[in-house]
């Protein structure tokens, strides 16, 4: 009897040193994609549209400068606080105003990612958009593709990152959400 629990035990050992030596590998490999993740294209090829994520640094900036090279006619600013005015963007940004009068939505209903892409999946339809840009931070794009690509099949999706300073806890965290998300739409496929 007591040499079973004991083999019960030692297993449960190595399968959570297992885990952990595989969560460490991964995380290694996550870090070090970052670096090319984040190359920032702001004259990236032509698109219908740029859709920009709100919640980090110079993602709005970016958004508007693929804007203002013309790269894309049209820009959603998603995940946008109620509060939020066009007007306070374009002074915040340095943008011409009537930029955002002709050429850029926000987007009010998403306050997270997965509202992110669903929000942005509606405005893609609605506006019979067949190619986008996603502007989001570095260590954010990759799970901010897998739940795009869900909401748009059908939709070319170009990943443009914006570079960021983010320290080892922080994106640790942001490793385990993709992590989350690769295994909850990996389940839902």
């Amino acid at each position: 009897m007591k040499s079973s629990s004991f083999s019960i035990h030692r297993f449960l050992l190595k399968l959570i040193g297992y885990l952990i030596i595989a969560w460490g590998i991964g995380f290694a490999l996550f870090w070090i994609r970052l670096p090319y993740a984040a190359k920032t294209d702001t004259t990236a090829s032509k698109s219908d549209a740029v859709i920009v994520l709100t919640g980090g640094p110079n993602r709005l900036e970016t958004g508007i400068t693929l804007l203002e090279n013309k790269v894309a006619g049209r820009m959603l600013i998603s995940g946008v606080h109620e509060d939020v005015r066009p007007s306070e963007l374009a002074v915040r940004t340095g943008a011409n105003p009537d930029l955002f009068a002709c050429c850029i939505d926000l987007g009010y209903a998403a306050d997270s990612t997965i509202g992110n892409a669903q929000e942005s999946a509606e405005w893609v339809h609605k506006n019979s958009f067949q190619t986008i840009l996603l502007v989001t931070s570095d260590y954010h794009i990759q799970r901010s593709l897998i739940l795009f690509r869900k909401h748009l099949p059908d939709t070319s999706i170009t990943a443009v990152s914006v570079p960021t300073k983010l320290p080892v806890l922080k994106l640790a965290k942001e490793y385990n959400k993709y992590l989350i998300t690769l295994v909850r739409e990996g389940l839902s496929l």
